[in-house]
């Protein structure tokens, strides 16, 4: 309580109890002296009845007529006696009487000065949150939540550490709502007795706020909440493994969701909390995906049953490996996971795949590189439609065949078209050189020189008739073909040729007997060429026609 009220209350009890002192001195004083006067009356009577003298009994004696009767001593009213213990009895009570009344009047006026004191403080055991608010006024009250809220710390659990926030670094401020005052109205003045015999706990609805920046740069100062020390979480997977598909357990990291941990430690700082369990608040960016859940385990089963397929393909001394990893991939699955049959959409994934192969293989239309036998330096051919090429068409059929049966094989792709061997020269050791600028071939069989002649190629300086170079092969051989430029339209033909030995490899360009030349070689082709064909010697060209065979490489170029 308030000194000057205390005071006053023991000033107010020593009057109190020094004028009842003086009434009770009075009382026994009074008492004492109507004791003193009772004892000596008492004492009186006493002694005139030990000093009456004996008087003998009167005789019977008739009184005589008209003479009024005398009545005997004994007959006389005795005094009156005093009664001391009922005066003593009344005057106790009288006694206990005023003393109650002072008492009461004591307690009355302590019990109305404890209902004033409390009218406008909290009762003394009130505890609001965790602030002790005993006989503290509102405003007492207030300042101490106050003081002890801005005193906040938060300790935040992580998985493998520990951190500490401040409310001083995040500009933490109390937000009262009054909470003091509502107490205060809600509790009687009059039964502060029984305020003080209990105690009285209130939550502490008061809020406070804080600067988010500065939350958010604090907790992206912890080590643990930087980018390069957070391990991401990894979901439950499907992988394939000795030809069959399983389930891989999802693996947990320590990555936050920073957006996630800054909205929760507010809302926590703002209530007041001051353990915080990273953990528990979910902030770890969890795996999706767990190896229990049933859609996983509907997509294996599928996979397994639909899936199981290995299609090796062999280029040579690579490989190519198709397996369900990849083909599972190619179905098409409703929400639960369970396959649903559409050919449409599988077709075009193993028409995409084939594309894949034939970009990677196909070696048709790619530079390469030959030694030049003239001058012993690297030449570099291109263009030309010598090569391997897949039959992206036929290859899809098959591939599509072999996925169905489930079968596990190895095997070329379809081709459209094939080189010689495997490799980056895929052109091998048999394959005849046209050096357009030398105007000289050269036929290589099995690496070893067979045959060589001079030519006379297209036409140099008229465009539309310069023997292309490229590397081809030979598509076939005929005896005694006339050969013919395309049909006027008419129907008639600038030329028409006789020859007895036919060997295309570029569309209507090929090797050919020319009996109507004299010479070979040399500069003849830069003026006076054909029309793009290669014209050989009568004497060479027979026994060229018979060692060529159909799709042997011709690999033509300038220098």
């Amino acid at each position: 309580m308030d000194e000057k009220i205390q005071e006053a209350l023991e000033k107010f009890a020593e009057e109190s109890v020094k004028e009842y002192t003086q009434e009770e001195t009075k009382e026994e004083n009074t008492e004492a002296e109507i004791t003193e006067d009772t004892s000596a009356e008492l004492e009186i009577q006493e002694e005139e009845k030990t000093e009456e003298p004996d008087i003998p009994a009167a005789e019977e004696t008739d009184v005589p007529a008209g003479e009024p009767e005398k009545k005997s001593e004994d007959s006389l009213p005795k005094k009156e006696k005093i009664k001391p213990i009922s005066f003593f009895k009344k005057m106790n009570k009288k006694k206990f009487l005023i003393g109650a009344g002072m008492t009461a009047a004591v307690l009355a006026f302590f019990y109305f000065l404890g209902a004033f004191y409390y009218s406008e403080r909290l009762y003394g055991r009130t505890k609001i949150g965790e602030t002790v608010c005993g006989n503290m006024t509102v405003e007492e009250a207030e300042n101490a939540i106050k003081e002890q809220t801005e005193n906040y710390v938060l300790e935040i659990t992580f998985k493998d550490s520990q951190e500490e926030i401040k409310g001083q670094e995040i500009g933490y401020t109390y937000q009262s709502n009054d909470v003091a005052q509502t107490v205060l109205r809600e509790q009687n003045p009059f039964f502060w007795i029984g305020g003080l015999l209990s105690e009285h706990d209130y939550p502490a609805t008061h809020t406070a706020s804080l600067d988010e920046e500065k939350l958010r740069e604090k907790i992206n100062s912890f080590e643990c909440t930087k980018e390069e020390n957070m391990i991401p979480s990894q979901d439950a997977s499907i992988a394939f493994e000795n030809n069959q598909f399983v389930i891989k357990d999802e693996v947990q990291g320590t990555a936050i969701d920073i957006d996630l941990l800054v909205e929760k430690v507010t809302e926590a700082a703002e209530n007041g909390v001051n353990n915080f369990s990273a953990e528990e608040e979910g902030v770890y960016i969890l795996p999706q995906v767990t190896s229990d859940d049933e859609t996983l385990k509907k997509e294996q089963e599928v996979w397994n049953s639909c899936a199981v397929v290995t299609v090796t393909y062999l280029f040579g001394d690579q490989k190519e490996v198709l397996d369900g990893m990849r083909v599972k991939d190619w179905f098409t699955y409703d929400a639960e996971g369970n396959y649903v049959e559409d050919q449409e959409t599988l077709m075009a994934n193993i028409q995409a795949y084939t594309a894949e192969l034939a970009a990677k293989y196909d070696t048709v239309g790619k530079s390469r590189v030959i030694k030049s036998t003239a001058t012993g330096e690297n030449v570099t051919v291109e263009g030309g439609d010598y090569g391997f090429l897949i039959d992206q068409e036929k290859e899809s059929a098959q591939l599509l065949q072999d996925i169905q049966g489930h079968v596990n094989t190895q095997r070329e792709p379809v081709y459209a078209r094939r080189g010689a061997v495997y490799g980056e020269n895929d052109i091998g050791n048999t394959y005849v050189e046209v050096d357009l600028t030398g105007q000289h071939l050269w036929y290589y069989k099995d690496g070893a020189l067979l045959m060589d002649s001079d030519f006379v190629s297209g036409t140099y300086y008229k465009y539309d008739r310069r023997t292309p170079a490229g590397s081809y092969y030979l598509k076939y051989k005929q005896r005694d073909q006339v050969l013919r430029p395309a049909p006027n339209p008419d129907g008639s033909y600038d030329y028409e040729t006789p020859v007895e030995y036919w060997m295309p490899f570029n569309g209507g360009i090929g090797f050919h007997d020319a009996n109507w030349r004299w010479s070979f070689g040399g500069s003849i082709y830069l003026y006076n060429g054909s029309h793009g064909c290669i014209n050989l010697p009568v004497s060479f060209a027979g026994e060229f026609y018979n060692s060529l065979e159909a799709g042997c490489p011709v690999i033509c170029f300038y220098r």
